[in-house]
């Protein structure tokens, strides 16, 4: 089954696949379920260099919010998908989180249609293997640094997964992103269980200009830019 799901992901654009146990986590985290599928897609060098160059972006097609769109579509095709073969699945798209109610409420944005589910991505990923939080509360990994966009599906059907340790953070005493922040949200603090998320950025403040993204060392590193 993993192969099968590796093989029809890959052909609608995912470039890394992961397979997991959440039966950790707490149960109104993961809707009883104790396997997610996190799939990603990664933005092209192009993009990250013309960010970093801050070239013109066609706000109608920019490339984000394009690959936002289609890593969420694509976790919603993966649940049909599931369901069709016979199990339960609940795609974490924002578009079905808010239709089930599975999300953060105080940070839903009834205008864009945004919030953070309940589960979040980065936690799966952390999981996964994928990489660690940095000082911009995006997953920085080594390959892609934070060039990627996520979705997963929480699901019952009989797949084999597989468990990594948790990466600590690996900024040191790097502050790229929290000099790159055009509003200055960013705390400067590195990531921890207990600090969570309003520990490292001010989410009122920020306005996703991706210049934390960009700036991250292994963003650039990624898209053959020279620090």
């Amino acid at each position: 089954m993993n192969d099968e799901i590796i093989k029809a992901l890959k052909e609608r654009g995912a470039v890394i696949i992961r397979f997991v146990d959440i039966s950790d986590f707490p149960k109104e985290q993961t809707l009883g379920y104790d396997k997610a599928i996190l799939l990603c897609m990664a933005l092209s060098k192009k993009y990250i260099i013309d960010r970093y160059n801050d070239l013109p972006i066609d706000i109608n097609n920019d490339e984000y919010l394009v690959k936002e769109h289609d890593v969420e579509n694509l976790a919603d095709w993966l649940e049909g998908f599931i369901k069709y073969k016979g199990f339960l699945a609940h795609s974490q798209s924002t578009k079905n989180n808010i239709k089930c109610g599975y999300i953060e409420r105080a940070y839903i944005n009834p205008n864009l249609q945004e919030g953070i589910s309940i589960l979040p991505q980065k936690s799966i990923a952390r999981i996964a293997g994928l990489g660690f939080i940095g000082k911009n509360n995006l997953l920085v990994t080594k390959n892609h640094g934070c060039a990627l966009t996520m979705c997963s599906v929480l699901t019952d059907i009989p797949v084999i997964t597989k468990n990594y340790p948790v990466l600590p953070s690996d900024c040191g005493i790097c502050e790229a992103c929290i000099k790159a922040c055009p509003v200055n949200a960013l705390l400067g603090n590195v990531w921890s269980i207990n600090g969570g998320r309003a520990s490292v950025v001010d989410v009122s403040k920020c306005c996703c200009a991706l210049k934390c993204m960009v700036f991250c060392p292994m963003t650039m590193k990624y898209a053959g830019i020279e620090e």
